[in-house]
């Protein structure tokens, strides 16, 4: 790929053809570490930085610690926990509302949110469910459990001086059509202004095939539980990126949700990582803010480094097609979950995809009750 040759065995086209044959993710990487190893003689050119799946599938082989069997090791798992405890250790903001206008609002860090164009939708209403999947059904909630961040993926005019007028135009033609389909809860513009879209009481259209989970609950649908932020912005060859306004009122958006909210620093994570397909059981459906989200900037820790839900309590899989639309900043938070899924398989004697088969009936179980109360709050 990009000229690089491989040093004997199949092609890299053929190499990505054979790891995606294989179901078990750790094999898979065990067989392109494998596969695409190179010689003494090229390790220079190998070392050089490219933008290939073979490259980007090397560097995640290197990350993931490699097993012949899967072992149990509490050491592990201790510092798996110790690190998803700090994800949340973070001071939870104290904002408040400073000033109410029609077409506006102020509050006391500076974030002002243009309401001009908000709209309502359906009521948000959500029954909270168990990690462990217990019997008994947790309690009923309406207000906002985190934060997804999204990009418009829309059209880009060139950020200067002289295209004020058309990047207002465009702007302002984003902002009716997420407005028409009820996409977000709020629109970050590429001047850093911050616009209302859906009602926050209300649920917006913005991460209905998703998955997330904190130290207690797990959300499925994050429609009904999360607030949907998107950046005004286009996923390039670089990934996603946004300019110095919308990184500031990206900050204090989310400190004003935080606060209003009580929302947990590791509740706040992006599209990519909760995004998951149904139909073929993968995460990735969506992979916006697959890399480069400004966590800190933010605010927050780096939630990238967050294991993946969907993978440890779901069993749901990832393809090089995911691998490619990511970056290795997300990619730490795929070897943490398959850590625990080899773990938990190990502890329960039973082979990997023995027990992701069986965290799959669960998933579909949740998903059907899900359903059916739809169905009964139709009726």
């Amino acid at each position: 790929m990009h000229g690089t040759t491989l040093p004997s065995g199949p092609t890299a086209s053929k190499i990505e053809k054979l790891a995606s044959d294989i179901d078990d993710p750790f094999e898979r990487l065990r067989y392109l570490r494998t596969a695409t190893s190179v010689p003494a003689a090229g390790r220079a050119a190998a070392a050089a930085p490219r933008k290939s799946l073979y490259g980007l599938l090397c560097l995640i082989a290197a990350i993931i610690p490699m097993r012949s069997d899967a072992r149990f090791h509490p050491h592990r798992q201790r510092t798996v926990k110790a690190a998803a405890r700090n994800v949340v250790q973070t001071e939870m903001p104290n904002i408040w509302l400073v000033e109410v206008a029609k077409d506006f609002e102020v509050y006391s860090n500076g974030l002002r949110i243009e309401t001009r164009m908000a709209v309502a939708n359906r009521p948000r209403s959500y029954r909270l469910e168990s990690r462990t999947g217990g019997a008994e059904a947790g309690p009923q909630r309406s207000q906002p459990a985190g934060i997804v961040y999204h990009t418009t993926e829309s059209d880009q005019l060139p950020f200067e001086a002289d295209q004020t007028r058309g990047l207002k135009r465009v702007g302002q033609e984003l902002l009716l059509f997420v407005r028409n389909k009820r996409a977000y809860h709020y629109l970050i513009d590429r001047f850093g202004r911050v616009h209302r879209v859906v009602e926050e009481t209300d649920t917006a259209n913005h991460a209905g095939n998703s998955i997330w989970a904190d130290a207690e609950w797990v959300y499925i649908d994050l429609n009904r539980s999360f607030l949907g932020v998107s950046f005004e912005t286009r996923t390039d060859a670089e990934g996603a990126s946004i300019n110095p306004a919308q990184v500031h009122a990206a900050k204090i958006l989310t400190e004003m949700l935080r606060s209003r909210y009580n929302l947990p620093a590791g509740n706040c994570v992006t599209h990519a990582q909760v995004s998951v397909n149904p139909d073929n059981m993968r995460v990735g459906w969506h992979t916006d803010w697959g890399g480069n989200f400004p966590f800190r900037e933010a605010g927050l820790p780096d939630n990238y480094q967050q294991p993946l839900p969907s993978l440890y309590l779901f069993g749901f899989d990832y393809d090089p097609v995911y691998i490619r639309a990511t970056s290795p900043a997300l990619w730490r938070g795929l070897a943490l979950a398959e850590e625990q899924v080899n773990e938990a398989a190990a502890a329960k004697h039973l082979g990997v995809s023995q027990y992701r088969r069986q965290l799959r009936q669960k998933y579909e179980i949740r998903v059907a009750a899900l359903h059916r109360a739809d169905a009964d709050k139709e009726n």
